[in-house]
């Protein structure tokens, strides 16, 4: 008996473990940003820009320390040859070996290592500065893709109502003809406009997953039948006449944009570079010194004539050496020169770059002003029509019910409030977009609450 319940257990959990896993919270604006932030491929290969500008950097402090390196060798010689410890010539086989450790360090280099240090710390700035522009990019498009979502589920809303409205019309019109009260053309006409309201309704809701299709995709999503996003409630939307001006929102956006930032650190790397191009210029010093030592099967002791041992080879022929080096660069087919002056011509190029970010900022700021303001002109005008059309309907509606009015110009009168409807919702959404645009520009993250 047993046995059978737990069967009967083990059933329950194989029907009914599947829908339960598959379901899934609400996606909302802030989860689907956090989510690419983590997963997306681009930021992550931007990323390892980062990795590697951090590497430039600890590589060039390295450089400060000397260099050190030690190495072994041995030789067999046959015949005639010139024994490398007693500097005698011998026609007997010889065996020797030698050991060596040098170090190197460059004392002054005109501030090149210096100044590349510099530089590197400022291309991982700039790095950093590139990686949060791509995660600003990715932000915006996401909400954009995100109020699209909302804004098709809406306009889905607003087709199926429009569609169960006139699936009443049809079957109260059909029992007024039935009854003898209207013609049977009144029939006709108002199922051929169910039948477009039917088409209507399949191609929003269309539009409606092909939007969801293009978040997903965004996301990078496995399997984005389940995908889901979270409506929210607008509780702080309201209509603002004054949308400040674009002045104020582009020295905003001057202080907080990485695009700005990372012009201007573009242009400090590029006069790092100018000055490592004339420290070349510059005489150079630089440190030497080495250790060695050497054996060979000919050398033998002074008193006793035998080979002398290893040990006291090693101690007797170990030699050390410290020397400096100075070298002055005086010609060299000026490639020194031609170096500066593509340098000064790179600061100069930068110097434009910069120039350059902040004209389009400031025409992107100006344009979304604009898209901005025609968005609340055109919700202020959408929203009086919508309210005008919909009294003019339900007018339009009560004469219909007690046949007053043709079907024809029922529908007429229904289309326009639902064209009015599908605009104010454009409207709204578009002008919900440009003003988060626009608080993006003054530094504030991107929201939908």
């Amino acid at each position: 008996m047993s046995s059978i319940r737990i069967f009967a257990a083990l059933l329950l959990v194989v029907l009914f473990r599947g829908p339960v896993a598959a379901q899934q919270q609400p996606w909302t604006l802030t989860g689907c940003i956090e989510y690419a932030f983590q997963n997306n491929i681009r930021l992550k290969q931007q990323a390892l820009g980062v990795d590697v500008a951090k590497n430039n950097l600890a590589q060039s402090k390295l450089n400060l320390l000397p260099s050190v390196n030690s190495g072994l060798s041995e030789s067999f010689r046959f015949g005639r040859s010139v024994d490398p410890l007693t500097y005698q010539f011998t026609t007997d086989n010889s065996i020797g070996a030698s050991a060596y450790l040098s170090s190197g360090m460059d004392l002054f280099k005109g501030l090149e290592n210096w100044n590349t240090i510099q530089r590197n710390r400022i291309d991982l700035q700039k790095n950093l500065t590139d990686l949060d522009k791509a995660k600003n990019d990715l932000a915006l498009n996401i909400a954009r893709f995100y109020l699209q979502i909302l804004f098709n589920e809406e306009l889905h809303d607003i087709t199926i109502q429009q569609l169960n409205i006139t699936t009443q019309q049809v079957n109260r019109t059909r029992i007024m003809v039935e009854a003898g009260s209207l013609p049977k053309g009144n029939l006709l006409e108002i199922q051929a406009q169910l039948a477009n309201e039917e088409l209507n309704e399949v191609n929003s809701r269309n539009q409606l997953t092909m939007s969801y299709l293009d978040l997903a995709q965004l996301l990078d999503l496995k399997n984005p039948e389940a995908f889901k996003v979270q409506r929210p409630t607008f509780e702080s939307f309201k209509v603002q006449d004054n949308l400040g001006s674009v002045d104020e929102v582009y020295q905003s956006a001057l202080l907080t944009l990485p695009q700005i930032k990372s012009a201007k650190l573009d242009l400090q790397s590029m006069e790092k570079s100018l000055l490592i191009a004339r420290g070349r210029q510059s005489p150079s010093l630089s440190m030497n010194s080495s250790y060695g030592t050497g054996y060979s099967n000919l050398r033998l002791d002074l008193l006793t004539h035998q080979p002398m041992p290893m040990r006291d080879q090693l101690n007797n022929n170990s030699q050390v050496s410290l020397g400096f080096s100075l070298n002055v660069p005086i010609f060299n087919g000026w490639s020194t020169r031609t170096g500066i002056k593509n340098a000064r011509i790179s600061v100069l190029s930068g110097q434009y770059q910069v120039d350059l970010a902040n004209n389009q900022l400031l025409k992107e700021i100006q344009q979304a002003f604009a898209d901005a303001t025609a968005s609340l002109e055109k919700f202020k005008a959408t929203n009086k029509s919508v309210s005008a059309l919909e009294e003019a309907f339900r007018y339009a509606e009560q004469k219909f019910n007690v046949g007053l009015l043709t079907s024809l110009d029922y529908n007429v009168a229904k289309n326009n409030l639902t064209k009015a409807r599908s605009e104010l919702l454009q409207a709204k959404y578009n002008y919900i977009f440009n003003t988060r645009i626009l608080d993006f520009y003054r530094g504030i993250p991107i929201d939908l609450k």
